[in-house]
């Protein structure tokens, strides 16, 4: 298997259940009580009392137990994973039903941490005879007189928890699991058999590997890099659009886009989840920021009363529990995946309006794959609903089933699927650099959209469609994507990449621009991710200088990010002309002042300034022509330390002063600061002939090139 930075196939294998202790949840706690009560008043113990109390109540599901034992050190375990394994809890059941169900079931669940990560779930879960020493137990807590306690069955579940969601993976590694279990019971599973699961790395982009469970080798794959937004749920990726028509699918793609709160419902949990996945990947380049349920447990109710965006699946019980306590607010829209419904207010509804010609071309991709809306008869039907069919299109009734596709029409599929609505995000963002602005300086503190101009994006469009556009920049998911462009991470984002190289590859296709120079975009056409990442401009350089120094100003002035300034002077200036120097250094505090726009940054606090003190042999050798009328004597003063810095000597001299300032730096506090070089003259050779040979000794594989001087940043005055 292809390493993967450290993340693991598998990082906990847990079994799920109630046959340690039944302990009732809390909701059912006074229903039980009351049971056991009567029943204790009663003339003599109905023989029906103790089997009825323990039918009728619902227990708390815990952790049985774990591997590994102890919490991973970046990676703690997920206590809260049994009520999403038994979102309802877990209730007994007579031996007749648990032999009517004895199929068992796969289901698959995600879940959120407080920092916004996510756990991605699969459990395999069946009934299993509890032990009698259990009921009796809690028969004697609830003070129950029972000879022998009647024989009930209890669920119980094998779950697997990941950081990637390989949900193909983890349901195929389950079911294997579950034979491994059935062959040696009542021998529980070993560190030894989970091994290999629990140790083997991710591949990395378009890797594989095949992990040994028993007898079987079960096989990951992972997809390239340019193969983006990645899915690893095989088949069940098209679960949704089986469930929803193309209108249905685009409108509840469009409330989502626009952050509206959504709750799913559907009767199979695991269909919640790969809707809720789907949905989440056909985002891309923008993620949803909010809470993300894809199965809501019946005890996390009150969430539906949050006042803020959400994603979250039901399924009919708890549907039914909420409609009854009256806890499904009116502003939810409501998608029923088994009827094919969407349920939403009027005039957010009248909003989703998509521009037209990316909407009919959306559309008209994906409808192949739907589900075939019952009331639409072909494409002369009319209808008011924003999300009606292209008037000319006619939907074919001969499209096959999820169950009736091969993998080879199920991978094109997905691939189909996935290219179209990323081809209505490249078109309605293309050239998006030209949209990005400097603000107005009477913006004390401007976000990531204040650089967007909206007026002239929204004017690429009818007028008709300005309620979604507003609504769509007005996002947190929008904003997000401007400031992974106005301020990108220093690691590699594989999405900027992945995107930028996509609007750049429809800019070649363009017939304006087939006899210009055509932008490279080698993720795409390799698969590979450049080392420097996106090659192109992702945002115009004053614009992205005007934004850094706008999060500067925003901090407080004791917290706010300071730069470290060496100055390498242009040949005998500081020696001759010291009263230059503090001009130059007094005109660069108000340079930087005037860029940053926002005045509370104080200069002084932000910038730790200090001038290189290298003496100019060049100059000394000159002073004897000064006064004499020779012309360009700073040229000359240059081009003679360009000549002299070919002895050993001088050249030493020089580097020696070099360090002599970044020591002075770092001994006034700036040694952790990053470090901007502003050099003049033969000041940019000195400086930078002096830092690459910095980078070299540093990193023996550095090329030695300009190109690389990645942690300096040089301002080069002539």
């Amino acid at each position: 298997c292809a390493m993967a930075a450290a993340m693991l196939v598998v990082d906990y294998y847990c079994e799920v259940g109630v046959r340690d202790r039944l302990t009732i949840a809390a909701a059912n706690a006074a229903t039980v009580a009351e049971r056991s009560s009567a029943g204790a008043d009663a003339e003599g113990h109905s023989p029906n009392v103790a089997e009825e109390l323990l039918l009728g109540a619902t227990f708390e599901p815990s952790v049985l137990m774990r591997l590994p034992e102890t919490d991973r050190e970046t990676l703690p375990f997920a206590t809260e994973v049994a009520m999403f394994v038994f979102p309802h809890g877990v209730k007994l059941v007579l031996p007749a039903e648990a032999a009517a169900n004895a199929m068992p079931v796969v289901t698959s669940f995600v879940l959120t941490a407080g920092d916004q990560s996510r756990m991605y779930g699969a459990c395999i879960v069946w009934y299993e005879q509890l032990p009698s020493s259990v009921a009796s137990i809690f028969l004697e807590e609830m003070e129950v007189e029972a000879e022998e306690p009647p024989e009930v069955h209890a669920q119980e579940a094998i779950c697997l928890l990941s950081r990637a969601p390989i949900f193909s993976v983890l349901m195929d590694s389950c079911r294997q699991l579950f034979r491994m279990r059935l062959a040696r019971a009542p021998n529980p599973l070993t560190h030894e058999d989970l091994g290999p699961l629990l140790g083997t790395p991710i591949p990395g982009h378009g890797g594989s590997c095949a992990i040994p469970l028993g007898n079987v080798q079960v096989k990951v794959e992972i997809p390239p890099s340019n193969a983006l937004p990645h899915t690893m749920s095989g088949r069940d990726f098209l679960l949704l659009f089986q469930c929803l028509d193309a209108g249905s699918i685009i409108m509840l793609w469009a409330l989502l886009l626009v952050e509206q709160k959504v709750v799913l419902h559907a009767q199979q949990p695991h269909v919640l989840t790969m809707a809720a996945e789907t949905l989440c990947a056909l985002l891309f380049p923008f993620n949803w920021q909010h809470v993300y349920i894809p199965i809501l447990p019946a005890r996390l109710l009150d969430i539906l009363q949050a006042p803020v965006p959400f994603l979250m699946g039901i399924d009919q019980e708890v549907l039914k529990l909420a409609e009854s306590k009256q806890m499904m607010p009116e502003d939810v829209v409501q998608v029923d995946l088994d009827a094919n419904t969407i349920s939403c207010d009027e005039s957010v509804a009248a909003k989703m309006h998509l521009p037209q010609k990316q909407y009919q071309k959306l559309f008209k991709a994906i409808a192949p794959f739907c589900h075939r809306p019952a009331d639409l008869k072909g494409g002369a039907s009319a209808s008011a609903f924003p999300m009606a069919p292209p008037p000319e299109h006619e939907l074919d009734q001969a499209q096959p089933t999820l169950n009736e596709m091969d993998e080879a029409q199920v991978a094109s599929a997905i691939n189909a699927v996935k290219a179209a609505f990323l081809r209505f995000f490249v078109s309605m963002m293309s050239k998006y650099q030209d949209l990005m602005i400097v603000p107005s300086s009477n913006l004390k503190q401007p976000a990531a959209v204040d650089f967007f101009d909206e007026k002239r994006w929204m004017a690429r469009f009818s007028t008709g469609y300005a309620p979604w556009l507003q609504m769509f920049v007005a996002s947190q998911s929008f904003t997000q994507w401007l400031e992974q462009r106005l301020a990108p991470s220093e690691s590699l984002d594989l999405d900027v990449v992945f995107f930028n190289e996509a609007l750049d590859a429809k800019q070649s296709r363009s017939a304006k621009t087939k006899f210009f120079s055509k932008a490279t975009t080698p993720l795409l056409s390799t698969g590979r991710v450049p080392d420097g990442g996106y090659s192109g401009v992702l945002v115009p350089p004053s614009v992205r200088t005007v934004y850094n120094a706008s999060m500067i100003a925003a901090r407080p002035v004791r917290s706010q990010q300071q730069v470290a300034l060496l100055l390498v002077l242009a040949s005998g200036l500081q020696e001759s002309d010291p009263k230059e120097v503090e001009g130059f250094k007094e005109r660069l505090k108000q340079e930087f002042a005037r860029n940053l726009l926002w005045s509370r940054v104080d200069i002084d606090a932000a910038l730790q300034l200090h001038v290189c003190p290298w003496r100019s042999l060049g100059a000394e050798q000159m002073a004897i022509f000064e006064g004499q009328g020779l012309e360009s004597m700073q040229a000359r003063k240059t081009l003679l330390d360009i000549a002299l810095y070919a002895n050993d000597d001088y050249r030493l001299k020089l580097e020696s002063a070099m360090r002599g300032s970044l020591r002075g730096i770092a001994e006034a506090g700036g040694g952790n600061l990053p470090l901007c070089v502003i050099s003049q003259g033969f000041g940019s050779v000195l400086a930078i002939d002096y830092f690459l040979k910095v980078q070299v000794s540093c990193n023996p594989g550095f090329s030695g090139t300009t190109q690389d001087c990645a942690p300096f940043m040089f301002a080069i005055f002539r």
